[in-house]
């Protein structure tokens, strides 16, 4: 097959994160985590805080259109009656406690120098939670960032997986028009997002027992590097 190019989805397709896909369970003990960093005593108003979250969990209540963090976390302080001038070192806060473990997974720096001994140029396209900044958003791949040519958040879009606008400018900044590239992504909207705009979709599927998902996705790998001989 002529790929010229790859894109990947980030969260539990490059990088592992130690917390589950839907957050709402653990919001007490991150707004916690805020409070204490920012020096905020609104314990007892920390349930308005947490339904503001869950009212923009995706996971929960399905939206394609992306709102921003200060959004969110201005909502937030405004219950909390406060100015916004904490909402900066909140934001770290906040994000900070559910990225504490994050690592990339143990294929993708094999996987990654191998594309680029052949020549194909690569990308990132990934949702965000919450409005993530791009500062806190991409500090997980710090280490693999020097690889890819072109990468896209869904705050940079302004619209969420699976609406094809966010594949369809990560292909145009790679140079290359769709069918001639592949995406990889572990969740059913980076299938559906990838096939939406024509590209090749690949389904990453580390635990044996889930490699049995049909979304439509032209192959199903359990590994990244399972991924390079799609290209061979």
């Amino acid at each position: 097959m002529q790929i010229k190019a790859i894109g990947f989805d980030i969260g539990q397709t490059l990088v592992n994160y130690n917390a589950p896909l839907n957050w709402n369970a653990l919001f007490p003990d991150a707004l916690r985590k805020v409070m204490r960093d920012c020096s905020i005593d609104r314990y007892d108003k920390l349930d308005l805080a947490a339904a503001i979250l869950s009212k923009y969990n995706t996971r929960e209540n399905y939206r394609e259109y992306e709102v921003s963090s200060d959004i969110i976390f201005k909502e937030i302080f405004d219950v909390w009656e406060l100015d916004y001038n904490k909402i900066t070192s909140a934001k770290e806060a906040f994000y900070g406690f559910f990225q504490a473990d994050a690592a990339l997974f143990g294929d993708v720096l094999e996987t990654l120098d191998a594309l680029m001994a052949r020549s194909v140029r690569l990308g990132f396209l990934t949702d965000v939670a919450y409005g993530m900044d791009n500062i806190y958003a991409l500090r997980d791949i710090t280490e693999i960032r020097h690889y890819f040519d072109a990468g896209f958040t869904s705050v940079d879009i302004g619209y969420r997986k699976p609406d094809a606008r966010g594949f369809l400018c990560l292909a145009g900044a790679l140079g290359v028009v769709p069918h001639e590239m592949m995406y990889v992504g572990d969740e059913e909207k980076d299938i559906i997002g990838a096939n939406r705009a024509g590209m090749v979709s690949v389904l990453v599927r580390r635990d044996v027992k889930e490699r049995c998902w049909d979304w439509g996705q032209d192959y199903t790998v359990g590994s990244l590097s399972e991924a390079l001989y799609i290209i061979t």
